[in-house]
């Protein structure tokens, strides 16, 4: 499970409600997460920042780049 899982899992939290509250639509984050759209800097950093730091920026990236990989596999 991805580190954005666990938090929402944690919190409680609706990936859509979690998508809006930072200002992002939520088939913009979940794109991303699935592979099937390559995640900004600026998403990574508003994840970041969402989650207080407990998903960082360089981890939500990887989390979409394994997703990524995935789907090419």
């Amino acid at each position: 499970m991805n580190t954005l899982q666990l938090y929402l899992d944690e919190t409680g939290e609706r990936i859509s409600a979690f998508a809006e509250r930072i200002g992002r639509s939520p088939s913009t984050l979940t794109r991303a997460l699935s592979g099937a759209r390559n995640p900004s800097v600026d998403l990574a950093l508003d994840v970041e920042r969402g989650t207080g730091g407990r998903v960082t920026a360089s981890e939500f990236i990887s989390i979409c780049l394994q997703s990524k990989r995935k789907l090419a596999a």
